[in-house]
């Protein structure tokens, strides 16, 4: 009865995700960054971000590359609903890696949660480009049943450090917002899976994460979402990626970003991820962008507020 329930819960928050159709233009104020195929690549002692949708960001400085949750299949709504399979997409992978100036070789991909929208494109990608996979235990069995060896998969719990390249990354506790007053396909996976995921809810959710990306004399913060009640584990960071997938019913993002102290903060996670990213940005009905940007005013809360659209690469100042 529970997953038939969060089924239903995910199958609304797809409806109402997929119903919005308002893009950046009305916030041209707040976007940075150049398109990725025309940015330089930085040198050692600075650092660019890419986004390449939903929670999915390149973090580069000198010849260090790191992935976060990089997706760009954009598995169709009636895929999800009608409980279809979900493979990963080669033309729209290699589209999101031409469009997104990605290297050919990269150091880490790092997995806040194991949902598809997070880590249904890394088994294909770490096949490419290298470089090992971050994430909690159930990401890393979920890969490695999508193929991925298992010498490169780096399964963590919240409080552990690993490098990747130049980096230092400190793996941090999180949460998942809740969709609707629930969680989407919760679950863990704790042993070997004996067939690869094929449906969206075989994506369990597993140990939601948040890093703390130390690379270039920077502090980056990512995450994909939260509750009230449970603030990050940092402060004082360059800029905060926090996700804002459901709005900020609950308080929240004034809450995270008050702790984080950013001097930028970038809200994630907010677009319609049903969409094929050659359509371009659309914000989901949910995220309630305007919201959270008046209440970042309203409250006077620290670090300059931001926007990224697809492919576009931004140096942390």
């Amino acid at each position: 009865m529970t997953r038939i329930l969060t089924g239903f819960l995910f199958t609304a928050f797809a409806f109402l995700a997929s119903s919005c159709s308002n893009r950046l233009g009305p916030h041209r104020d707040l976007l940075v960054g150049v398109s990725a195929t025309g940015a330089p690549t930085p040198p050692a002692n600075e650092v660019s971000v890419t986004y390449l949708g939903v929670n999915g960001y390149l973090i580069r400085s000198g010849s260090t590359s790191i992935l976060v949750d990089p997706f760009f299949s954009r598995v169709p709504l009636r895929d999800v609903m009608f409980k279809m399979p979900i493979p990963s997409s080669p033309d729209a992978i290699a589209y999101g890696l031409r469009e997104g100036a990605i290297p050919e070789r990269v150091d880490a991909f790092l997995i806040t949660h194991s949902h598809f929208d997070h880590a249904l494109d890394v088994p294909a990608l770490q096949k490419k480009l290298g470089g090992k996979v971050i994430a909690s235990e159930t990401g890393a069995f979920l890969c490695e049943a999508m193929g991925t060896p298992r010498h490169v998969l780096s399964p963590v719990r919240p409080g552990e450090i690993r490098s990747a390249g130049d980096a230092t990354i400190r793996v941090l506790a999180a949460q998942h917002d809740l969709v609707l007053g629930s969680l989407p396909y919760p679950g863990r996976i704790e042993a070997p899976l004996e067939a690869p995921p094929s449906r969206a809810s075989d994506w369990r959710l597993g140990t939601p994460l948040a890093f703390l990306v130390e690379l270039g004399g920077k502090r980056i913060y990512v995450e994909s979402g939260g509750v009230a009640g449970h603030p990050p584990a940092v402060s004082d960071v360059d800029l905060a990626i926090v996700g804002t997938a459901v709005g900020d019913g609950k308080g929240r993002y004034t809450e995270a970003v008050r702790t984080l102290h950013p001097r930028y903060v970038l809200p994630s996670h907010q677009d319609n991820f049903f969409n094929p990213l050659k359509s371009g940005f659309h914000f989901s009905t949910l995220s309630d962008f305007p919201r959270i940007k008046t209440i970042h005013d309203a409250e006077n809360l620290p670090g300059r507020l931001i926007l990224m659209d697809y492919f576009h690469t931004w140096q942390l100042p």
